[in-house]
């Protein structure tokens, strides 16, 4: 480093002489040198404190023909920021020619609303459904027909299928008749003791629940009806629910099938009942791996905020989802939403991922192989860089924006017309500020579509609207955010 020494005795040289240019140079030349350094120093301890994010964050497993793997939208949370990330769980099965053509032996009930709401049309939609369920078995599955109405009734014990059966069943599928209110928790009651009595080994078990109406006698209350659903978990089996018509509470009926580890079916006409009976049987026959649970050890200060919707189970820094089953060749994504710690810079942990399920009779957990990790930053430019931006419109499209039609319909159905709007708009703001940056054509349409989705929540709160038509676009809302939140779950 450069020092400039002035001589006291030596005379001064004039100003603007040679001696004042010389000492202005070195002058120059010293404060030039002290900010390089100053700058070589910050870029060194800006770099050590926060590396430059990396590309795309995967991480991934696989055991038994099952797959796991995770996809973070961006690498890195901007410091002080909400500390957001999102991450696309990938759940699969090998295809069912790698299985050798799977054939699991099934255990099918069918929970059947008979109250007086299910008079005429319903009943004879749910009773010719019900017949082709029958015709599909293969001789050796296993049917039970469980009705209630004030209370329940076993119109067909478990039994296995075969010619003389089907002939009997379907005779006492005609016998079923209409009346009575709506006693829920008797037909789960029932359901869950014919299926917990006559278990059997290396069988797939499915229950079906079918309403058009309210729960309104018994234990109709939420919890309990929930907790009833819930018996699923212990039981490994699962639990779907199909609401029929305008008449039925569309958010108890997604919420037992979400606790029974289920799906949940909008049939608006009766004529699509045998579908949805055709596809759980379908599903159930082809399953490789049951009881699936989902479980995240975050590191500290990460939290689990939600996972495309599923019940969240904490115990300490444990989190855990179940999101069911896997029949042969399925793939399911689920967007999990996490929220990272952004108050100190540098890299972070998410936590150590896994996935347990049953699989002939054992229980097996598969790890992704390492942590995901992300970077927290300081700049802005850095942090949208670290955006991957196919993710992150995927969340959007396939998460949020399906998400916004699961609040809205839950606003429609409460008749709250500025909670519907206000979601609306503020999931527009939140998205266009971030398009900005990223440029998504795909967010840029989604954004645009919103303007149809308006127009929907203006026909169902309009003084005309009658109360069918505003159930219907809650109905209707709820089932398309519900499966567009859950890819790949239904057969």
């Amino acid at each position: 480093m450069f020092q400039a020494h002035e001589n006291p005795s030596s005379p001064k040289p004039a100003s603007g002489g040679q001696g004042d240019s010389t000492t202005s140079r070195r002058a120059a030349i010293l404060v030039a040198l002290f900010a390089l350094t100053l700058s070589a120093a910050w870029a060194a301890q800006r770099s050590e404190a926060t590396p430059t994010p990396t590309g795309p964050v995967v991480v991934k497993a696989s055991q038994a023909g099952i797959h796991f793997s995770g996809q973070l939208d961006r690498s890195s949370v901007l410091e002080s920021g909400d500390g957001i990330v999102k991450m696309e769980l990938v759940l699969g099965a090998d295809p069912r020619e790698a299985v050798g053509g799977l054939q699991v032996p099934t255990d099918l009930v069918v929970i059947l609303d008979r109250s007086g709401s299910m008079q005429g049309e319903p009943m004879a939609h749910a009773k010719a459904s019900v017949r082709e369920l029958i015709s599909q078995l293969a001789d050796g599955d296993r049917l039970a027909v469980v009705t209630y109405s004030a209370g329940a009734e076993l119109a067909i014990p478990l039994s296995r299928a075969n010619g003389e059966a089907r002939e009997r069943w379907n005779h006492a599928v005609d016998a079923i008749a209409v009346g009575g209110g709506t006693n829920m928790a008797r037909g789960l009651d029932l359901a869950t003791q014919t299926v917990s009595g006559q278990r059997e080994a290396g069988r797939s078990v499915r229950l079906i629940l079918l309403s058009d109406g309210h729960a309104n006698q018994g234990d109709h209350s939420r919890e309990g009806l929930r907790a009833r659903a819930a018996r699923a978990i212990a039981g490994e089996y699962v639990l779907s629910t199909v609401g029929v018509g305008h008449g039925f509470d569309e958010s108890l009926m997604t919420a037992l099938a979400d606790a029974g580890t289920g799906n949940f079916y909008y049939v608006q006409r009766g004529g699509d009942l045998a579908k949805v009976f055709a596809g759980e049987f379908a599903s159930a026959r082809e399953t490789v791996a049951s009881a699936l649970a989902v479980a995240i050890n975050t590191a500290p200060g990460v939290q689990v905020v939600d996972a495309a919707g599923y019940p969240l189970e904490r115990n300490g820094s444990r989190v855990l989802f179940r999101p069911g089953s896997l029949f042969a060749g399925q793939e399911r994504r689920i967007w999990l939403t996490l929220r990272a710690p952004t108050d100190h810079l540098g890299e972070l942990d998410l936590g150590d991922f896994s996935l347990a399920f049953s699989e002939a009779g054992e229980r097996r957990v598969i790890s992704f192989d390492s942590s995901p990790r992300l970077t927290c930053v300081r700049d802005e430019t850095d942090y949208y860089a670290s955006m991957d931006d196919d993710a992150w419109a995927r969340s959007v499209i396939e998460d949020e924006y399906n998400e916004l039609k699961q609040r809205v319909s839950g606003a429609i159905q409460a008749g709250k017309e500025d909670v519907a709007k206000a979601a609306i708009s503020s999931f527009r703001a939140k998205q266009s500020a971030i398009n900005v940056h990223v440029k998504s054509k795909d967010v840029e349409e989604q954004l645009g579509e919103l303007r149809h989705f308006e127009s929907e929540v203006d026909a169902a709160f309009a003084p005309s609207a009658s109360r069918a038509a505003r159930s219907a676009a809650s109905k209707k809302l709820q089932a398309e955010g519900y499966d567009g939140r859950r890819a790949g779950a239904k057969y």
